[in-house]
């Protein structure tokens, strides 16, 4: 079975719902293909924790016993799950404590366990990553797209350091393109003299307490002011144009608060201290629920609680489908640019955050319009509606990727220029 895609879920703090977002977001993918959920926040066994059912093996008995990670997966039981409707979901769980070497694994046992994840038998995968940045998440996370982000109205701090995770993912790729093992300078001219100058350049954009190059965007416009419509400088802009960002607003509390407490600073943090240029898009938002907290103590999943659907008529069910069809596409969109203003993009030495802000402004208040009455079941399958859009319209390298690319492969990907975008018809949603 070919992985359709490999979705990581991230947040820059812990305390937003991550984990509890996680796992009814795979629940939900499973009614559309097999699932598999893996806990890679290794040091609190979360997923275990918040799921009341007997766990056979798990990444010990990977690390430690080397049985297939395949073997590690567990499936909903018949006290959880008695009429199999959640047959496709399965999770591997963290260790039952804290063991160093499986929360804190090195190069080798994270190249054995990228590997093993690559193969597993599923459509989707769901990747529940450790709360902040650092090797063990950011070499699970894809190299062009954020995967999707979690943050809060009730967390500041954890939105700003969401960007980090956007910033982190970007530089990372940077450096990987203008590496000295990079095929890149062999398809310029003096490849060996831009190696120095690129590189210096990463480094004081990287550097928080340099503000000589303070984002991304004045990176690309210093680059094309110094060499011109150069390979180097198209390379970097298309990095940068190309890269793309998901989030999911849990815990939401309304438009305002939420714009304002969560949407405005994250887009802030971004195109002031990353780049304007990224694409950003909101899945959707997870309302606060007295539900999921009680069903969270009570280690059952919000989405297995018992839930009465409305009857509709045929005809109301066919004008709904298109109705959500709609809905499904808002601010999805790319944004249209005139040939000029694709190119002043590229000179423009001040990032446009308010088009960032009008933009997810219009798309919040649009979403809230027509799913201000949801309740959470509707939250997360709408979020998992719009994953499953975009994954069927876009480059699988969008959002999250069809595997977990080692350094190497990205490279050799990149350079065979393999991925080609699907299309769509935006018109015929409007």
């Amino acid at each position: 079975m070919a992985i359709k895609r490999i979705i990581p879920v991230s947040s820059g703090k812990g305390g937003v719902g991550k984990t509890t977002f996680a796992i009814n977001f795979a629940l939900a993918l499973s009614r559309h293909g097999r699932t598999i959920l893996v806990d890679l926040d290794t040091g609190t066994s979360a997923i275990r924790n918040a799921i009341d059912v007997p766990t056979g093996k798990d990444l010990y008995h990977f690390f430690r016993k080397g049985e297939p990670l395949a073997d590690c997966v567990t499936q909903l039981d018949d006290k959880l799950d008695p009429e199999r409707r959640w047959r496709n979901f399965g999770f591997i769980a963290g260790p039952l404590h804290l063991i160093e070497e499986i929360t804190n694994f090195g190069p080798a046992h994270k190249a054995r366990l990228i590997a093993a994840i690559n193969t597993l038998p599923a459509d989707y995968i769901v990747l529940d990553m450790r709360a902040g940045l650092d090797a063990n998440v950011i070499d699970f996370l894809p190299f062009s797209n954020s995967g999707i982000l979690i943050f809060t109205p009730h967390l500041p701090s954890a939105t700003l350091a969401a960007s980090d995770i956007v910033k982190a993912i970007l530089f990372r790729k940077l450096r990987l393109i203008f590496s000295k093992d990079s095929p890149f300078f062999t398809t310029v001219g003096n490849g060996l003299n831009f190696f120095k100058l690129i590189n210096d350049l990463i480094d004081k954009v990287e550097d928080v307490y340099d503000s000589s190059v303070p984002n991304l965007d004045a990176f690309a416009l210093d680059l094309a002011q110094n060499l011109g419509d150069h390979a180097i400088t198209r390379t970097v802009q298309n990095t940068i144009d190309e890269f793309r960002v998901h989030y999911v607003l849990n815990l939401f509390n309304g438009v305002e608060n939420s714009f304002n407490t969560a949407v405005r600073p994250f887009l802030d943090n971004l195109t002031r201290n990353v780049s304007a240029r990224c694409g950003v898009t909101n899945l959707g938002w997870i309302t606060r629920s007295d539900a999921i907290h009680t069903a969270n103590c009570n280690r059952l999943p919000a989405l297995l609680l018992p839930h009465l659907k409305k009857k509709t008529t045929r005809a109301d069910r066919y004008a709904q489908e298109l109705e959500d069809l709609r809905m499904t596409a808002i601010g999805m969109e790319p944004p249209k640019k005139s040939e000029s203003a694709a190119a002043a993009t590229a000179a423009s030495p001040e990032p446009s955050l308010d088009d960032h802000l009008s933009r997810q402004l219009a798309t919040l208040k649009t979403m809230f319009d027509q799913k201000k009455d949801d309740d959470y079941y509707a939250n997360f399958d709408y979020v998992t509606q719009r994953t499953l859009f975009s994954m069927k319209n876009r480059r699988p390298s969008e959002l999250g990727d069809v595997r977990i690319y080692t350094p190497e492969e990205m490279l050799a990907s990149l350079f065979a220029k393999s991925n080609v975008p699907t299309t769509i018809d935006w018109s015929e949603l409007e």
